[in-house]
């Protein structure tokens, strides 16, 4: 596929505005705004008369393109019909992406994709093993959402006491491969770890049978309208196969850059935390993609300005405790130059000369974490006496938490 028209959602995903179009011309792709543009598509691309060349596909159209079993899926799906280039794969997510753009072919319509919206509660109390199966078939070619796990983007209804419909939510529904067992529970445990400790995460549910994880859109606002998103990949302009090279640092001076001076502060000291609570479990995945910013528009926000919108440190997400699987496992991205897991000195360090914090705030940041252990492990251990087969992981999980954060 040569040609694709980009367009941005400004409201509930209906009222789409043709902003560009993206080109593939031999071994470059290209972007331009079309001439009454009036939103920028990124915070790393501004409104301009010039094009954006990019070797690659650009990093802000990388950021949903699925990898792994639901890229497989899709392609199984459509590449004998449409292919399976990355432009193609783009038009086929359409409509479903994470954060407000959008893709059709060029000077086609967006098409909508419509589809039954199940029920939440009765997705969380199903005893179908094979359910997530179902849910690809039907969902995957309309999911742009990435990672390497199973997962897919759907329209979810929730009701109170089986009376009340809430309004329509926007969710992420994922499953494992046998590679990670029970990663659900692993990853409701090290979310509730997040939560406990006060960092931003999106609403997770784990089903009865724990064979999906839920998660709300954290790219939704409260009226589900699309919010801008993009990942530390993105903002760093690097690929998605790049994921990894990057420091822990190099996310500071990224926050720095890109969250809105009113809220760098708070954006800081949670990053912190969160580095604390991706040790403290041991979470080898937290790579530049799992971490991002969040806007409302980007409206008027020209080359040479700084965007006038608010910009945020998105809901924290995808936080799992990879050594269960992996024993060596290392950090995804450096701190000091190494991957090894730090002890607290060098961590206390890096919180005062890079993210600004007092040893107090350190110190708080911390004991936030510390304390925030006894509820996880009692989650940690509910969730081993209902699933036995989660029993080893949550044992080593509970192992790696009692241990804390290494002083010496």
């Amino acid at each position: 596929m040569a040609d694709i028209d980009v367009y941005l959602s400004t409201k509930s995903k209906i009222n789409q505005a043709n902003i560009g179009r993206l080109s593939k011309l031999e071994n470059t792709h290209v972007f331009s705004y079309q001439p009454n543009a009036q939103q920028a598509l990124s915070l790393t691309m501004p409104m301009r008369t010039e094009s954006y060349s990019y070797p690659d596909l650009h990093p802000l159209f990388q950021m949903n393109l699925p990898e792994g079993h639901l890229r497989q899926a899709i392609e199984r799906a459509t590449a004998k019909k449409y292919g399976s280039d990355d432009l193609t794969m783009l038009t086929l997510l359409g409509t479903n992406q994470i954060g407000r753009l959008s893709y059709a072919i060029a000077n086609k319509p967006l098409v909508e994709q419509s589809q039954n919206t199940p029920d939440l509660k009765s997705m969380l109390s199903s005893e179908d093993a094979n359910l997530f199966a179902q849910l690809l078939q039907q969902y995957a070619t309309s999911s742009g959402v990435a990672g390497v796990q199973p997962k897919v983007l759907m329209d979810i209804t929730t009701k109170i006491k089986d009376k009340a419909t809430l309004p329509l939510q926007s969710y992420i529904v994922k499953s494992w491969g046998n590679e990670y067992p029970e990663l659900g529970c692993n990853e409701f445990s090290c979310l509730t770890l997040a939560k406990e400790a006060g960092l931003p995460v999106a609403d997770f549910y784990l089903s009865d049978n724990a064979k999906l994880f839920i998660s709300k859109r954290f790219d939704c606002d409260k009226d589900n309208n699309p919010l801008g998103f993009e990942d530390f990949c993105v903002l760093q302009a690097k690929t998605t196969k790049e994921k990894y090279d990057a420091s822990i640092e190099s996310c500071v001076n990224t926050i720095a850059q890109y969250v809105s001076p009113i809220f760098r502060q708070q954006a800081l000291y949670d990053f912190f935390k969160l580095t604390l609570v991706n040790i403290l479990i041991r979470n080898g995945d937290a790579h530049l993609k799992n971490i991002g910013i969040i806007y409302k528009d980007l409206y008027q926000y020209k080359q040479g300005q700084l965007p006038k919108t608010e910009r945020k440190l998105a809901p924290f997400f995808d936080i799992v405790s990879t050594v269960p699987y992996i024993s060596a496992d290392t950090m995804a991205l450096s701190l000091t130059g190494s991957k090894r897991w730090p002890k607290w000195k060098v961590l206390q360090k890096f919180a005062n000369q890079h993210c600004g914090l007092s040893t107090k705030k350190s110190n708080q940041a911390l004991e936030e974490v510390m304390s925030a252990r006894q509820a996880t492990i009692k989650v940690l251990e509910s969730l081993a006496d209902k699933h036995p087969s989660f029993t080893q992981i949550s044992e080593k999980i509970q192992e790696l938490i009692h241990s804390g954060i290494r002083v010496i």
